[in-house]
Parts: C-alpha cells; sequence; structure tokens
C-alpha cells in the first residue's frame, strides 16, 4: 500500500517514523528511510532515542534512485534487464554525450554551436532541464516518449520539438528512467515477492516519476510506501497564503492509488509566533506581540548578521538556550554571501557552530590555482597560452602554488618589479612566439627578460627622474633564476601535451600529476579532498548504475578521445558546488539553506536575506519554455518553505533584510515582509519593523541598554574610537583628534594637504597610514600588439628630462639635448620599456620638430618669455593661527618650482599634454594657492601668471592670472584653518568635491550644503581587487574602508566656523551663473 501522511508539525512525522518502526526486527533492517537531506539523520535518530531511551540503528539512505536500482535488482528479470542495458544516471556522462551528439550535427536546428564551451554548456543546460523536468512533469516526458508535443503555439511547438530530438538522441543506445518504468510495469503481481525491506519511509514529497515507480514495485514485492511530508500550505484556508502565493499549481493526475491522512493540529505554546501559525492554518485570533516573531530591516547583509548574533546571544544568556536548538538559514543562492559574515561574527564571541549547505567553491584558493593553471593549456590562437605577465604571475601568487614550492611574498615582488622593470610581455621563449605568430623582436619574453637580466648591470644604476627611471637593485637574485626557473618547467610541461587528444580519464590522470607538482593540496581541506573525489571520479569516466559490467556502449563513451579545453570545461562544471558541513553536528549553532532544514524542530530560527523573497507568482504551470517559468515555481517553492520552517520554530523566529539602494522603488520594498506586515496590523496588531542603524560607533549606543535591539558593541570599533576622540566626554561626536603644537607642511605636499587634509595629516602627523588605493597602480596586463607612442614618450621628456625655459633660451644647445635623448632611449631599450627595434631617429625628429613648434609660438605670442628669470624662492615660514581657542602653529617648508619672474611680474610655467575639455575651476585654485605662498615670501609683486603650454597643440595661454590686488594675504591663514578643521574630523572634504560643489551651487550660500551632499553620497567607491594583494599588507587600512567605518556616527554636518572659512575662501571661485 502507497500512504501519504500530512501535517503541520516536524514532531509529529517524527512520533510517526518512531510509530512505522516500533516493531522492526532489531537484527535486520526492515525500514529504509530516505531523506533528502543528511541533517535530518542525525536529527531523527536523537529524537526517537530521546523518546524511547535507546538509539536506533537506523538504514537512512539519501539517494533515492539508488535505492529503487538496490531493491529493483531483488526482481531476476528486471535485473537481467539492466545487465543488457545501460542505464545512465550520471550527469557528466549524459553532458558528454549530448554534447558529442552536437558535435556531430545529429540533432536539429543546432547548428548555431560552434566552440567547444558554447556547445558543452548548452548541452549542460539541457541535461539539467531533462532532469529537472522527470520530478515534476511525468506528462511531458511521456508525450515525447510518445513522439507528441504539448504546445500547440508554432514557435512553442519548435522549440519543444528541438528538446524532445535532443531527449531521443540521448536515450538510442541508453535506457532512461521512463523505461524502467514501464519494464517494471509489466512485473507487477497480485502475489508481490517477499524481501528483507518491509517498508519505505520518505520524508518529504517525492518527484512523480519516482512515486510511480514505487507505487509498482510495491506490486512487485511486499512493501509499504509512506511519504510523511508537510501539508500543502496552499490547502490552508488563509488569506495570508492566498496573497502571498495568489497562482494555483495544476498538479496532473499520475493514476496511483494512495491512501492519504492529514493530520493537523493547533501549536500551543502561549506566544505571538505560536497565535501566528495557528492564525495560518485555522484562522484563530492573534495573540499581543513579545519577543517571538521579530522582523529586523539593516542597511547591509553583514549588519544583519550581527544583529542576529546579538539576538542569540541575549538569547542564549537570558533564556537558558543551548546553540543546538538556533538555526540560522536564508535562501540557497545567498549562502556564500552571508557565510563569511556568520563565521566572522560567530567567531568573534566563540559561538560553536557548524555549516550544512551546498556551498560555490569557485573562490577557493585551490580550485582558483586549478582554474589558472588549466588556463595556461589553452589559447585562442590554437596552441598553449601565450604566457603573458599577468597570468603567470597570477598563478604564482596563488598560495596553493607559492606554498608548494615555497615562494615568499618578497620572491613573488622580486619578480613582479623584475618584469615590470625588463617589460615581459608575452611569449616563454622567441620559439613560442614564433608559434604565436608573433615577430621574435618584437616586445620581450621571458627568456628575453631573463637574458636581459643575466647580462646586464642596469639595476645598480641611478637615473635623474622618478617617473622614468629610478634606482633598482635586485640584491637576491637566486629568487629570479628560482620564478624563472618554475615557469619554465611548466611551459615545458604544458608544451609536451600541446594538441594531443585524449580520453576523458587519461585527461584526468595527466591533471592530477599537475596538480600534484605545482599546487599544494591538504590531507586535511574539505575543499581540497573535493577536487581529489572530483578527479578520481573522472578518472574512472564513464560509468552507469552497473559500472561492474562491461557494455560496448559505455567502453565507446569512455574511449572517445577529445582535446584538452573540452576536459577542462568539464571538470570546471563539475566543480561549482559540493556538499559542505564541519564534522561536529549537533554542538552548536546550525547554519544552512532554507531548502535544508524544511523538516527540522529548532527552537530558533534566524532566516536572513528576506528580501529576496518574492510573491508575485504568476505562469503558466506547463509552459517550459518560458523563462519566467523556472524563477516562479522556484519563488513557490521558497514561498511553500519559508512557511513551514516558520510551523518549525517552536519559540522564536526572526526575519532579517537589508534595504537595497536601487533607485527602482519596487525593488527596494520587499514583498514578502511587506504583505506579512500589513496582514498582521490588518488583523488588529500595530506591527513595527525593527530598523537598525548602520554601523553605530557613537559611546553612548554602546553603552545604553536598547529595550528591544540588544546591541553588543564592536570591541575593536570601540578601541578605535575611544583613541580618536578629544576628550574623555561620554558621547562620541563630529570632533576627533586636537591638533597641537607645531605642523610642518611640505610645499610640495601642500597639494595633497588640500586634496585630502584629513588623510594627509593622519599619516602625516598622527602616523597612522591610510593606503589611498586609488593612487595605486595595478599590474596591467601588457597589449600583445604594443606599439611604441612616440607622442607620450616625447611629451614625458620635455616634462621630466628638460627645462623647457632653459631650452626656449637656448641655454641648452640641441646637440646636447639630442645626445641625452639618445642616452635615454638606450636606457629604456635596454631595461626593455622600448622594444629592440625602437627608431631613435624618430623620436628625435618628432621631437625637434614639436619643440620648435612651442618655441616659435612663445617667439610670436608672448617674447617676454625670453627676458624671464628662474625665481629660486625657498619657504621656511611658520605662520600661527587660532585654532579652537588655542594657537595652532603651522610651518611652511620647501622650494617654489617652476617659478619665474619679469620685473616684479612672476609667472608659474606648466606643461600640459593635450588641451583640457574639463572645468578650469581647479587650475585657478592651485594658482591662487600658489600665489598665496608667494606673496607671504615677497609683498609687493605686481602679479602672477600661468603659462600653461599644451603639448599637443604647442599653442599656450596666460588667461589664468592674479593681480596684487586680487591676492588676500588673510586667505593663506583661512586656507591652514581649512586644513586643520578638515584634518580634526571625520568628514573628509576633497578637492575635486570642491570644484564640483562650486559648478553645482547657484551661489556661495548654496555651497556647505552641495558640498555636503557630495560627501554624504558619492558617485564612485574604491575597493581592493586581487591585483593590489602585493601591494596592499593586511595591516593598511584602506581610505575609503576606514572612512566609511565611522561614517554613521557623525551628522555630517560641516561646523560653522568651517563653512564660514569655505564660503569665503571658495567665493572668488565660483562661475556665475547665465
Amino acid at each position: 500500500m502507497y500512504k501519504i501522511y500530512k501535517t503541520n508539525k516536524v514532531s509529529k512525522i517524527y512520533n510517526k517514523i518512531e510509530e512505522l518502526i516500533r516493531n522492526d526486527d532489531i537484527f535486520k533492517k526492515e525500514t529504509i528511510i530516505i531523506l533528502k537531506s543528511n541533517i535530518l539523520d542525525a536529527q531523527i535518530k536523537k529524537y526517537l532515542a530521546a523518546l524511547n531511551g535507546v538509539s536506533y540503528n537506523l538504514n537512512i539512505k539519501q539517494n533515492i534512485m539508488k535505492m529503487i536500482y538496490e531493491l529493483s535488482i531483488e526482481n531476476q528479470n528486471i535485473k537481467n534487464f539492466l545487465e543488457n542495458n545501460t542505464l545512465l544516471l550520471y550527469s557528466e556522462t549524459e553532458k558528454f554525450i549530448l554534447y558529442n551528439i552536437l558535435k556531430e550535427n545529429k540533432t536539429k536546428n543546432i547548428k548555431q554551436f560552434t566552440s567547444t564551451k558554447n556547445r558543452y554548456l548548452f548541452a549542460s543546460k539541457i541535461i539539467t532541464l531533462i532532469h529537472k523536468y522527470y520530478s515534476k512533469f511525468f506528462k511531458l516526458l511521456e508525450s515525447w516518449q510518445q513522439n507528441s508535443l504539448l504546445f500547440k503555439d508554432k514557435i512553442k511547438a519548435q522549440y519543444e520539438s528541438m528538446q524532445r530530438d535532443m531527449f531521443k538522441k540521448l536515450f538510442e543506445d541508453q535506457i532512461n528512467i521512463l523505461d524502467l518504468y514501464y519494464r517494471l510495469v509489466q512485473e507487477t503481481t497480485d502475489i508481490p515477492k517477499s524481501i528483507e525491506t518491509k517498508r519505505i519511509i520518505i520524508i518529504g514529497e517525492t518527484r512523480e516519476i519516482d512515486r510511480k515507480i514505487l507505487y509498482c514495485l510495491q506490486k512487485i514485492f511486499k512493501l509499504t510506501i509512506y511519504e510523511l511530508l508537510f501539508e500543502d500550505i496552499t490547502q490552508y484556508k488563509s488569506s495570508l497564503i492566498e496573497e502571498l502565493i495568489p497562482v494555483k499549481v495544476e498538479k496532473y493526475d499520475i493514476e496511483t492509488q494512495v491512501e492519504q491522512e492529514a493530520d493537523i493540529q493547533i501549536f500551543e505554546e502561549k506566544n505571538f509566533l505560536a497565535s501566528f501559525k495557528n492564525n495560518i492554518i485555522i484562522n484563530t485570533p492573534l495573540l499581543n506581540l513579545d519577543n517571538s516573531f521579530k522582523i529586523i530591516e539593516t542597511k547591509t547583509q553583514k549588519r544583519e548578521v550581527e544583529i542576529l548574533v546579538n539576538n542569540i546571544l541575549y538569547s542564549t544568556q537570558n533564556n537558558n538556550l543551548k546553540l543546538n536548538d538556533i538555526a540560522i538559514t536564508c535562501l540557497s543562492k545567498d549562502m556564500d554571501m552571508y557565510v563569511p559574515y556568520i563565521e566572522e561574527f560567530l567567531n568573534k564571541y566563540e559561538l560553536e557552530f557548524n555549516v550544512l549547505d551546498s556551498k560555490d567553491i569557485s573562490k577557493s584558493k585551490s580550485v582558483i590555482a586549478l582554474k589558472k593553471l588549466m588556463n595556461l593549456f589553452i589559447s585562442n590562437r590554437g596552441t598553449i597560452s601565450n604566457f603573458n605577465r599577468k597570468e603567470i604571475i597570477e598563478f604564482l601568487s596563488n598560495t596553493k602554488v607559492m606554498n608548494k614550492f615555497n615562494i615568499s611574498s618578497s620572491e613573488l615582488e622580486h619578480l613582479i618589479k623584475f618584469s615590470d622593470i625588463v617589460n615581459i610581455n608575452f611569449g616563454m621563449n622567441d620559439t613560442h612566439k614564433e608559434n604565436l605568430s608573433y615577430d621574435t623582436n618584437f616586445l620581450n619574453s621571458w627568456e628575453n627578460g631573463f637574458n636581459r637580466f643575466l647580462m646586464s648591470e642596469i639595476f645598480n644604476e641611478k637615473y635623474e627622474s622618478e617617473n622614468f627611471q629610478e634606482s633598482i637593485s635586485f640584491q637576491d637574485s637566486n629568487s629570479i633564476i628560482k620564478l624563472i626557473t618554475i615557469i619554465r618547467s611548466l611551459y615545458e610541461d604544458i608544451m609536451y601535451f600541446k594538441g594531443r587528444e585524449y580520453t576523458i580519464y587519461e585527461w584526468a590522470e595527466i591533471i592530477e600529476i599537475f596538480i600534484k607538482n605545482y599546487i599544494k593540496l591538504e590531507t586535511d581541506d574539505k575543499i581540497d579532498e573535493y577536487i581529489n573525489t572530483r578527479i578520481q571520479y573522472l578518472k574512472n569516466f564513464s560509468r552507469d548504475f552497473n559500472e561492474n559490467l562491461y557494455k560496448d556502449y559505455m567502453a565507446k563513451v569512455k574511449d572517445k578521445k577529445v582535446e584538452f579545453a573540452l576536459f577542462k570545461i568539464m571538470l570546471e562544471e563539475s566543480m561549482k558546488q559540493k556538499s559542505y558541513q564541519t564534522n561536529t553536528q549537533n554542538t552548536g549553532i546550525l547554519v544552512a539553506s532554507s531548502d535544508k532544514i524544511e523538516y527540522l524542530q529548532k527552537s530558533e530560527i534566524h532566516f536572513l536575506g528576506t528580501d529576496q523573497l518574492n510573491s508575485n507568482i504568476n505562469f503558466d504551470n506547463m509552459d517550459l519554455l518560458n523563462e519566467y517559468y523556472d524563477y516562479a515555481n522556484l519563488e513557490k517553492d521558497n514561498i511553500s518553505n519559508l512557511i513551514n520552517i516558520i510551523l518549525a520554530a517552536s519559540n522564536r523566529f526572526y526575519f532579517y533584510y537589508s534595504l537595497n539602494k536601487s533607485v527602482n522603488p519596487d525593488i527596494n520594498k520587499p514583498k514578502v515582509i511587506n504583505k506579512i506586515v500589513n496582514y498582521i496590523n490588518n488583523m488588529g496588531q500595530n506591527f513595527k519593523i525593527e530598523i537598525h542603524p548602520n554601523e553605530n560607533y557613537d559611546f553612548e549606543y554602546f553603552k545604553d541598554d536598547r529595550a528591544n535591539y540588544l546591541i553588543n558593541y564592536d570591541t575593536e570599533a570601540f578601541r578605535i574610537a575611544k583613541s580618536l576622540r578629544n576628550d574623555h566626554t561620554s558621547k562620541f561626536k563630529q570632533k576627533r583628534l586636537k591638533l597641537k603644537g607645531q605642523l610642518t607642511l611640505g610645499i610640495e605636499d601642500i597639494n595633497k594637504a588640500v586634496t585630502n587634509s584629513y588623510k594627509y595629516f593622519y599619516e602625516q602627523i598622527l602616523s597612522v597610514y591610510i593606503k589611498d588605493i586609488s593612487q595605486i597602480s595595478e599590474i596591467k596586463e601588457k597589449s600583445e600588439e604594443q606599439i611604441i607612442n612616440i607622442f607620450n614618450f616625447n611629451y614625458k621628456l620635455l616634462n621630466n628630462f628638460f627645462s623647457i625655459h632653459e631650452c626656449i633660451k637656448d641655454e641648452v644647445n640641441k646637440h646636447y639635448m639630442l645626445e641625452r635623448i639618445d642616452s635615454i632611449v638606450e636606457n629604456q631599450i635596454q631595461r626593455g620599456i622600448l622594444p629592440l627595434n625602437t627608431k631613435k631617429e624618430a623620436i628625435k625628429e618628432e621631437f625637434i620638430i614639436k619643440f620648435n613648434d612651442i618655441k616659435n609660438n612663445i617667439e610670436i605670442n608672448f617674447p617676454e618669455f625670453f627676458r624671464m628669470k628662474a625665481s629660486d624662492i625657498t619657504l621656511h615660514k611658520s605662520i600661527p593661527i587660532n585654532f579652537e581657542g588655542e594657537t595652532l602653529e603651522f610651518k611652511l617648508n620647501g622650494k617654489l618650482k617652476n617659478i619665474y619672474k619679469v620685473n616684479n611680474s612672476y609667472f608659474y610655467l606648466r606643461l600640459e599634454k593635450k588641451d583640457s575639455s574639463k572645468d578650469n575651476t581647479i587650475r585657478k585654485i592651485d594658482l591662487y594657492i600658489i600665489a598665496l605662498m608667494l606673496k607671504s615670501e615677497i609683498e609687493n609683486i605686481d602679479a602672477i601668471y600661468e603659462i600653461k603650454i599644451s603639448y599637443d597643440t604647442s599653442k599656450l595661454s596666460l588667461d589664468n592670472k592674479y593681480k596684487h590686488t586680487e591676492i588676500n594675504s588673510l586667505d593663506l591663514e583661512n586656507l591652514l584653518k581649512q586644513i586643520a578643521y578638515i584634518s580634526s574630523y571625520p568628514t573628509p572634504i576633497y578637492k575635486d568635491l570642491i570644484q564640483k560643489s562650486l559648478i553645482k551651487a547657484q551661489n556661495i550660500n548654496e555651497f556647505p550644503i552641495v558640498l555636503k551632499t557630495q560627501i554624504e553620497y558619492p558617485k564612485k567607491s574604491i575597493a581592493t581587487t586581487k591585483a593590489m594583494e602585493f601591494i596592499l599588507k593586511q595591516q593598511d587600512i584602506t581610505w575609503c574602508p576606514y572612512y566609511n567605518r565611522f561614517k554613521d556616527a557623525n551628522d555630517l554636518n560641516i561646523d560653522e566656523n568651517l563653512k564660514n572659512l569655505l564660503q569665503t575662501f571658495y567665493a572668488k571661485f565660483m562661475k556665475p551663473k547665465i
């Protein structure tokens, strides 16, 4: 008999199991229990042991198809049938077979897939599709078996026909699950055979096809099949369910006779959560609100977890709740996003926990190393990789590779520096470059660069300009030799397999050897173990359920030789997800996706990321070709799963979500949450979402008890905040630090201090190092077709290596200039920065042409240039300012560069690569700051002019200038006060934000408001990338995250004194509005 038992309580399902197995022979495994999640295994055993005082040796399985196969071969006829036919239920093998069907153009209308990757990914999608619809749409596959279609629409019928053709081609030489079902039907009898197994208990709803097969098996053998599951939530007469799932799912009659029992009971706990659950199932009134049910809103996912952990701490400290009675869950797709935060905060408070889920391992160092290694086998030019600098360094920098060869960070930095200096681009050697169809004299290969390194003495030379050349010395040449040897070995090993074809299992053996030689996998690392498992699986490729029996068809599949590209895709696809679980079950908080805990009883359940739930379900039940179909069904399953989890929580259920910052208001509104809140309020309760601010590091927030928020402060943030506050008051307000005594400000750094004085003073004055990653150059992938840009090169020559003023006045003759260019170009070639075939004459010719154009324009348009004399002005000036009631002394040190003089007028000379189309406000501010410092040293100047020379057009401009009367000496004190204010406050005011604000503001009174808006809502944020990992050390504090850490502890108001300073100083730079 096939029996289905439905209930609304997890405990009733466990009790039913106990009832069914009570009379089992303890020496025989008469009952098979099928679970969809191995987490229920321990939970059921624990429950039954507590119930009866004795532990059970339960026969628990998870693979229902394997169980069906093992039972089926108890029948000799079925056994013979399976031995004589291939029942293939390993998806990698099916994908491989379908891939070859597509490659050989055996199917209709599938000729557009020409690449190996696209063809295999399409095959993978179709196999997933077929297996997915086994579970839900028996009617569909049955129709395909009968050579008919479900769709009448021509377009849909066309695509359904395409899928059906692939289905039939796939199973030309093998049987499928439907064939097994039809064969089982033939074996049904009125006198079932007795076997050891007496009953099968399945927790959760089975697939349609499984139910039909099991129905046949209980007519072949003396079996009773039990499905124990939650009642379908759409059967509850609840207006909330109607609201959440407005569309009913149509189910086809699969013609199996089942005996159904419904056991729906109320929840007896006296709290709001229990009344909410009872209201769903039988419409009883809601009790008063309490802490048993909460909805919590935060600004970020990380903050969700932080609040969650604080709630758990409160529960364990005040309610005597054991950790193993708590579950943390979220949607399966969000697990990888939440798990790092969960691990961080639970570890912080030393709370034990277990993670169980299908975990995306693509970010694992081992998987990344393996993928980088396999990428070196392939090139879009039809040979192996071109071994370009970026991919080699990325491979060697992986910790799993570094550990294999004991490569230190300093050795890696040597290699990065070395490859940059000698300009290594791609190719192992000249032969490799020839194979790639490149000129061997064009750019540098690894061998080229290494040979230059061995022969050259450039590393001990000193050069004049830090922009072009610098003093470089490799004290440890052995590290370079060591790493080049590894690269060369890797190239030679890969070259051996260039263009060859092997079977899948042979490729698996080959890649296993490469892993042993180049990647260090750990024996106690679960992901590393999983990689080895996947390799072993492919070494045994290909198998069916009769894997010990020789089959001609499987032998053909197994022995088919393929190129490495296909093997690489197969291995990468198979490693997308894995089942992951810690060893210590039942000793801590359970962390698992919501689909894994549906039949799990817990006292307290916390559901993260509920803003990702949707409930606008609208779909055609059998429209398989509609892209929305999968999404809609998934959402229906998610809603059903959510209600069942709520029913399984006995004492507390908390929702958490973070607001999406999308401009689309519909995205910002979590639909399920809003519907639940509205429903509770419509039932007469005044339910409010608990809203938490983001990262509050106010001392009062740390220490004051809040009735329902239960926040424990971040001790590290508290320590930093305490160290920065300027006094011992209890409030942690905007004023951060006390500037005292004399502050030295280098003239060459004045622009840095104005650009970002908050950052500048933390580094220079307080010695708190903040790495501004916006200024860090990433490791750049050099272009394979790189050609020297003579324009850029000559601009740098003139700007960095020559005094424009001296050259134009003929104080430096052209012969010397040309010799200097020869020397510089030769050095650049030696270092590998320029190609060996660089034409010096072309560089010199264009340089002289451009130089003469600039000189002629100056002679015609500004003859006074030849009367200018270099002005040697060095500041050693102390300027006292009154700052917050105390005298603060700024000491200005340094030389004013590129300043020239005619009579009593001064000129600031600047060479610009190209005429910039951007606003000139910053140029005006820059010149005014120079004018202030100049006037502080020489009071009676007539005027200061900016001579802007465009290298591109050879033209010059003197439109930026200030007369003596326009330069207010008091503005220098104003500027220093600005720097002092901004330096000591947590609100950074950047010069580019000032420029934008000056443009946006209608008048100077609006300027502070616009500036505050620019700070509060920055247009771009900076984040660290993998390419920076050799430059940024762990101890560095990156600038943007450092500011964000304190942002929410401040209201971002600009101090009134600072506001007055800004308005006074910047009023003169505002553009008049037209």
